[in-house]
């Protein structure tokens, strides 16, 4: 069944569809941003050119795009569709909407239990983020948000503040323990 299912896809998987000059890994220990993270929720971000910031989850990003040795017989450097179906191989659906600073917060502090020491919850929480640039420090194993600053304006968001994110549904409906989403 397997192989015929590959022969069926082959066509599709190995259709080339970009280019990178470096490899993109990801944090195989999911507790940290990552330049695969990043080019994730970056990619999200300027999807939509409305919102603000982008947030992905570290335990949804799957593979490394790496520039070499080809995967498909593409020459080095280049990019299938295959390659990038296996970094984020979930189907998610990317959903917009407007959050609160205390929602957004809230979120963000889950995110970065994992990081804090607490990974009862898993580590694959940890979020990869555009658009904001995040500070905070663990209180033994408690996260707190010290600062979030939209850097489309480099105002540092407080109470009163709301932002329009871009996120995926399996956060949006709490996956990964993102019930303020």
């Amino acid at each position: 069944i397997v192989d015929e299912a590959n022969a069926q896809t082959a066509v599709l998987r190995n259709k080339v569809i970009g280019t990178q000059e470096f490899d993109i890994k990801r944090d195989p220990t999911r507790l940290s941003e990552s330049a695969m993270g990043n080019m994730v929720a970056d990619s999200m971000r300027l999807k939509y050119p409305g919102v603000d910031a982008a947030i992905t989850n570290s335990g949804g990003l799957r593979a490394d795009l790496n520039s070499s040795p080809p995967t498909a017989g593409e020459q080095p450097g280049e990019i299938t569709w295959g390659e990038v179906f296996a970094v984020l191989p979930f189907g998610n659906r990317t959903v917009i909407e407007t959050l609160t600073y205390a929602n957004l917060k809230a979120g963000l502090e889950n995110g970065f239990k994992p990081p804090c020491g607490d990974v009862a919850g898993g580590t694959g929480r940890t979020p990869q983020i555009s658009g904001i640039k995040v500070t905070f420090h663990c209180a033994g194993t408690v996260p707190v948000v010290d600062t979030i600053v939209r850097l489309s304006d480099g105002k540092t968001l407080g109470a009163a503040d709301s932002i329009r994110i871009v996120t995926n549904d399996f956060m949006f409906t709490g996956g990964d323990g993102y019930t303020a989403f």
